[in-house]
């Protein structure tokens, strides 16, 4: 009984189960393609946020670079008036007013010093640095190699950012200076002079700048690429290296090798109307598609059955039957197994039409069908084939007594008063069995062979009429 129902359940929810199995693979895969999209929307509004967060530190490059270059240039102009000055004996009282008016002119310079011979003999403003006066370059090991490779170069060297002992964080520029021996003279043809030196605040610098408190919603930083072995945050956090920064090479003399790495405070944007809508539109056109494809499905499987089911009980038709009795017989061409069926007829069904209606008749088939069903295995099939005639296939031969019980019991199984409506039926049927392919080759000569048995069954058993208990209908051949 449990196989019969797991086997008519399973029968009748296929078309279901195969539409839901395809409605939700459609579904699925439109979820899964709505989400790549949404991934793809969401990387390009990271994409279009670090454009613009590109934007915001290019001018902050640029107005980094431009500071230092100033500052520079204004080393650069301590240089030419030197120079101007020739041989002229060494008097701090001659520059005053330049590195007055250079400190005046851009206020990160914290202080200028001039090192004839690399001996440190005057610095601006003298307070707090007096005390630096006369200190011999090429005896200090911290600041001499800077000095040596700008004398050596020839050219502008940056060191830094240095913790100062007066306090804080600078660059501190070396710009050698060479006297010319005649106007035009080429660089590298000059004789040595000195050094000059100016200390650049960092802080200063980074404010002029405007780094100090970020960029444009930026936490920023300077990576310096100079330090030895790995780079180094020069300035800024440096937890901004863990994150999806932003980096940009800035262009700067003295050496310099830096980069400014920007990230947003608060992460990139990755959220917006256009990730919402695309959500929300792929899911709809992945509803509608899974719902389509299982009205689809499930309409497909219902003609399918339409055409391979009895419409009254459900049952297997003649098609379906014969469909089934030639995969059989074409499996016992390479097993040798074959297959069984039982052709059953109702006797005197039609007084029931006529006596009850055919209401009650339809009724009493689709018992018949059921009690059929009851009584047979998930693999066999049990098919109607005309108004009152039933097939039952089994696959695999029977031994005459396993036959003779199974006929029993279908025959028990039909005998059993049908009770609709007030009515008490008594049937009977009539059972024709062949056997495959003991007694035909064919599935047409089968069908016909238990046809006849039946047809002789029947007439062999044909009795007269009898009365029967609670107005039943009478028995006729």
């Amino acid at each position: 009984m449990g196989a019969h129902l797991t086997r008519r359940i399973f029968s009748k929810s296929s078309g279901t189960l195969a539409a839901s199995i395809v409605a939700g693979v459609c579904f699925f895969a439109g979820i899964a393609v709505t989400a790549h999209v949404g991934q793809l929307v969401r990387n390009g509004l990271v994409a279009q946020h670090k454009r613009e967060a590109t934007a915001e530190l290019s001018e902050a490059r640029a107005r980094l670079e431009r500071e230092i270059s100033r500052t520079v240039a204004h080393g650069l102009g301590i240089r030419a008036y030197v120079a101007q000055l020739g041989d002229k004996p060494f008097d701090m009282a001659d520059y005053l007013k330049i590195a007055a008016d250079l400190v005046e002119e851009n206020p990160s310079i914290r202080s200028i010093g001039l090192a004839p011979n690399n001996i440190l003999r005057g610095v601006y403003p003298q307070e707090p640095n007096e005390a630096a006066l006369g200190l011999n370059y090429r005896m200090n090991s911290s600041q001499w190699p800077a000095i040596r490779e700008a004398m050596t170069k020839r050219e502008v060297v940056i060191a830094g950012p240095l913790d100062l002992v007066q306090g804080g964080r600078a660059l501190v520029i070396r710009i050698p200076v060479f006297l010319p021996a005649f106007p035009g003279q080429p660089i590298k043809d000059r004789s040595y002079w000195g050094i000059a030196t100016l200390v650049l605040d960092e802080d200063g610098l980074m404010s002029a700048a405007g780094l100090k408190d970020g960029v444009g919603g930026l936490r920023t930083a300077v990576l310096n690429k100079n330090a030895v072995g790995a780079a180094s945050v020069t300035f800024g956090s440096p937890a901004i290296l863990d994150k999806d920064h932003i980096a940009l090479p800035l262009h700067l003399p003295g050496g310099l090798n830096w980069e400014l790495i920007g990230y947003p405070e608060t992460g990139w944007t990755n959220t917006g109307s256009q990730v919402w809508f695309t959500q929300l539109a792929g899911s709809l056109i992945s509803l509608v598609f899974g719902t389509m494809a299982f009205l689809l499905i499930n309409e497909v499987y219902k003609v399918r059955s339409m055409a391979l089911h009895d419409p009254l009980t459900g049952l297997a038709n003649r098609r379906l039957l014969e469909e089934r009795m030639l995969q059989l017989a074409s499996m016992c061409e390479r097993s040798g197994v074959g297959f069984e069926i039982f052709y059953v007829d109702l006797d005197a069904f039609k007084p029931v039409n006529d006596s009850y209606g055919h209401a009650v008749g339809d009724q009493l088939l689709i018992e018949v069908g059921r009690r059929l069903q009851v009584e047979t295995r998930q693999t066999d099939t049990v098919a109607r084939v005309g108004g009152d005639e039933f097939i039952v296939l089994t696959p695999g031969t029977m031994r005459r007594h396993e036959k003779e019980a199974f006929l029993t019991r279908l025959l028990e199984c039909i005998s059993v008063v049908f009770e609709f409506s007030g009515a008490r039926i008594d049937m009977r049927a009539s059972i024709g069995n062949a056997s495959f392919p003991a007694d035909a080759g064919t599935v047409e000569d089968l069908l016909r062979i238990a046809d006849n048995r039946m047809y002789a069954q029947k007439a062999n058993s044909k009795q007269g009429p009898r009365d029967l208990p609670d107005g039943g209908v009478p028995q006729a051949g």
